[in-house]
């Protein structure tokens, strides 16, 4: 590895260190204190007013006392909010950069791969070292972006500074509550997770097997971006915290479920008609779960089987092979994003469709390289040791299983080969089938 893959992966594990879902679920306690504060004060106040308006010595004194503890409850709520504002933004603001950070490793996946073929099709000579340095500097940009992420990322945890709170009725003073108070967002680079408090989650242990082939759990997880089973034909599908689309991690498909449309794999934007699933999230059992991988994917008329028939006016332009690459590498994050969520306490159980993120990919100067595995390099937040790909899938050839030594640090994620290797068919048809 070189220098720029060192700095790539350091940035990345950084990244990844800082567990959203237990920022929001820190965030939900404060609501929930907020919520508790604002009813008590507002119960003070009405017994305030009722004492207020009884006859009898020491009821005005009393109503008084009362609505200065109102007062402070309300203060109290105030603050609260305030708090779990500031986590909530620093949650939301963690996952969009993990989910960018994964997109940023699979582009440096690529080049990595184009410059491996490369040095096997010409092992030494003017032509290897052409190629090595052509490689060297596609990785640069990423490496940039990459810390860049890191850097806004922890900007936004230094704007987790706490509040402070009213002070007591009487000769009490307001108590402040910053960020070690909250659980120390600091840690490696300024990012880390918010230790402890507990994650909502209803972990039933039934799990669901989608109609696009991913095994996801049922219950409630009312942080997470994997869709369960209660979202009908989009379950197993994951909702990019960037984009607020839903990604099929089997194909790479993308739809809009504000618009209700689907979105173009070579612009970006919405297309076609509204879909009926745009309010109907639970459907026939035969609709856009359907598994097709995108790297089978032949020409724009298979394409447009995958959006009901219907060829996207960027794939209908420029021909099906960017679209191609565009939809492998949103199936291939999908699938890291979802297994990143899945290893986090209050994550939904989720295991990515079998094949899913498989596609080709096109490097530099134009050499097709084959996409890792889905479940590829998916450890556990923090830096940990990488699950091992599917059986028969191809190994990466980099990443983390091939960092130093003394950067593998171990880990207590469990790993289960049913778990990468589950053994189930294809399953049903296309939207308009």
């Amino acid at each position: 590895m070189t220098a720029a893959d060192d700095a790539f992966w350091d940035a990345f594990d950084k990244i990844r260190s800082s567990q959203h879902l237990n920022i929001s679920a820190a965030a939900g306690a404060w609501v929930a204190l907020a919520n508790a504060a604002a009813a008590e004060s507002s119960a003070l106040s009405g017994t305030a007013r009722t004492a207020a308006g009884e006859p009898g010595v020491g009821l005005t004194q009393l109503a008084d006392r009362l609505q200065a503890t109102s007062g402070w409850a309300d203060g109290a709520a105030s603050m609260a909010r305030s708090i779990a504002n500031q986590l909530q933004r620093a949650s939301e603001r963690s996952a969009q950069a993990v989910e960018r950070a994964e997109t940023l490793r699979v582009q440096l996946e690529e080049v990595r791969r184009w410059q491996e073929q490369r040095n096997v099709q010409v092992p030494d000579g003017m032509a290897a070292r052409t190629a090595n340095i052509q490689a060297e500097g596609e990785k640069q940009p990423i490496v940039d972006a990459a810390q860049r992420e890191l850097a806004a990322l922890a900007a936004e945890f230094g704007r987790v500074v706490g509040g402070t709170a009213p002070p007591a009725p009487g000769d009490g003073a307001g108590a402040v509550i910053d960020s070690a108070g909250l659980g120390a967002l600091g840690g490696a680079g300024g990012v880390a997770g918010v230790v402890g408090g507990g994650v909502a989650g209803a972990r039933t242990g039934r799990m669901h097997e989608a109609p696009n082939g991913a095994v996801v759990g049922a219950g409630r997880y009312p942080s997470t971006h994997v869709l369960g089973p209660e979202s009908g034909d989009f379950a197993g599908w994951v909702r990019s915290p960037n984009t607020g689309f839903l990604v099929d991690p089997a194909t790479g498909r993308e739809f809009d479920p504000v618009a209700g449309r689907w979105i173009d794999p070579v612009t970006g934007e919405p297309f076609g008609e509204v879909t009926e699933y745009a309010t109907r999230l639970s459907g026939l059992g035969a609709g856009p779960g359907a598994v097709a991988s995108a790297g089978g994917l032949v020409g724009a008329a298979t394409i447009a089987g995958l959006y009901g028939g219907t060829v996207p006016p960027g794939v209908a332009h420029t021909g099906p092979q960017q679209a191609l690459r565009n939809m492998g590498m949103k199936a291939r994050v999908a699938a890291r994003f979802g297994l990143h969520e899945a290893a986090q306490p209050g994550g939904r159980p989720f295991t990515p469709p079998p094949g899913a993120a498989n596609g080709g990919a096109r490097g530099p100067g134009g050499g097709r390289a084959p996409g890792p595995a889905a479940g590829a390099g998916a450890g556990r937040p923090g830096g940990g040791r990488t699950p091992g790909p599917s059986p028969g899938a191809a190994a990466r050839g980099q990443g983390r299983d091939e960092r130093k030594p003394r950067e593998q640090r171990p880990t207590d994620l469990t790993e289960d080969p049913a778990v990468w290797a589950p053994p189930r068919n294809a399953t049903r048809g296309v939207l308009g089938e």
